[in-house]
């Protein structure tokens, strides 16, 4: 049971600096850091919906609603967060029929929980803001009502501002030198030689390939991060991209796409922040995975390859609002678990013979 009676004052004391800051920056603001955080936090980011038929290695974050279809939370490479996240934090409603939340962490919904599924991960709990008629084996589902929602939402929304400012910054990157693409019909290959932040702009054809059979292959050494900017609003991916050295450090950004159908498998990670991205078709994405609404079909995992490259040159730029330093991701992240602790203790204090202030 999730219970942290030395909260309050922490959490009084993150309120009163969030009413300090300007409005804009809001709770934690939209920085740069806080959306470069959040790929290493989380496997699954949909903004929206997202839907899911097979497993996941990571965490999810869901600003909308859930639905599994007989999914997995496993938690295979997935490093004990710092911040207290949940295995599966939901701002709307989710539908949980059949899952198995292996990973640590718990389950927060901020809307309707439903559906029979196994809560194999400690804590066993599920906190939700609406209602929930959901059933786990030895599993404790607590009510903290609408405040609880408000929170999740909001922190979600600040994540997708983050996100999307980061995808932009990123798409206003020209290309460097030491990036190489070559090859035949067969195999393109994209060779890195230089170190640091390495960047590639695509078009869409070019991220497309030639056929479905032209192969793609990236060499990176280990003292370099690449980032592919790929242009294009309808993509879709259906040539193998197997697993390479060093893919924890590539992402590709699809900064205007609406739409990426991902149809065989992929490997580096998805910034897909106005985009339907669907995956599991026919192989697994291995890598975070970023979008606006996001499908997991039944032949395809979604391995935990968290991104891992170093972004921190990427400045603050259009579109992006740096909040004050002490309201950083460490803020944000306990927000997720802090104010749901004192939701739940404030909840609890008549059962323990004490009366609120």
């Amino acid at each position: 049971m999730r219970m942290f009676r030395a909260f309050p004052l922490a959490v009084a004391g993150l309120i009163a600096m969030a009413g300090a800051m300007p409005a804009s920056a809001a709770l934690v603001g939209q920085s740069v850091s806080t959306g470069i955080a959040a790929l290493q936090e989380w496997n699954v980011i949909s903004f929206n919906n997202f839907t899911s038929s097979n497993h996941v290695d990571g965490r999810v974050l869901v600003g909308g609603n859930f639905t599994s279809n007989n999914m997995n939370i496993l938690g295979n490479n997935t490093p004990a967060s710092t911040y207290g996240t949940a295995a599966l934090t939901v701002a709307g409603n989710a539908n949980l029929s059949g899952a198995n939340i292996n990973l640590a962490g718990g389950v927060d919904v901020g809307g309707n929980v439903s559906g029979n599924f196994n809560m194999n991960g400690n804590p066993k709990t599920v906190d939700y803001g609406g209602t929930s008629t959901a059933f786990a084996n030895n599993t404790t589902f607590t009510d903290l009502g609408p405040s609880f929602t408000n929170t999740l939402v909001s922190q979600a929304n600040d994540i997708k501002a983050s996100l999307t400012g980061l995808s932009s910054n990123l798409a206003a990157l020209a290309n460097t030198g030491g990036v190489t693409v070559g090859g035949d019909s067969n195999n393109q290959t994209i060779n890195v030689t230089g170190s640091g932040l390495q960047v590639l702009n695509w078009s869409a054809a070019d991220f497309q390939g030639a056929s479905n059979n032209q192969q793609l292959l990236v060499t990176l050494p280990s003292n370099a991060t690449l980032v592919i900017n790929v242009a294009g609003t309808n993509l879709n991916f259906n040539r193998n991209f197997n697993t390479f050295a060093n893919d924890e450090r590539v992402l590709f950004n699809f900064y205007e796409a609406t739409s990426v159908n991902i149809g065989r498998q992929f490997s580096g990670s998805i910034l897909g922040v106005f985009a339907d991205i669907t995956g599991g078709n026919s192989g697994n994405i291995d890598g975070s995975v970023v979008g606006n609404n996001v499908v997991q079909n039944a032949n395809g995992e979604i391995h935990n390859n968290y991104f891992q490259g170093d972004l921190s040159s990427i400045g603050s730029g259009s579109g992006v609002v740096v909040a004050p330093e002490p309201s950083t991701w460490g803020m944000l992240i306990l927000g997720f678990g802090l104010i749901g602790a004192v939701l739940r203790g404030r909840r609890r204090m008549p059962s323990l013979g004490l009366q609120a202030a």
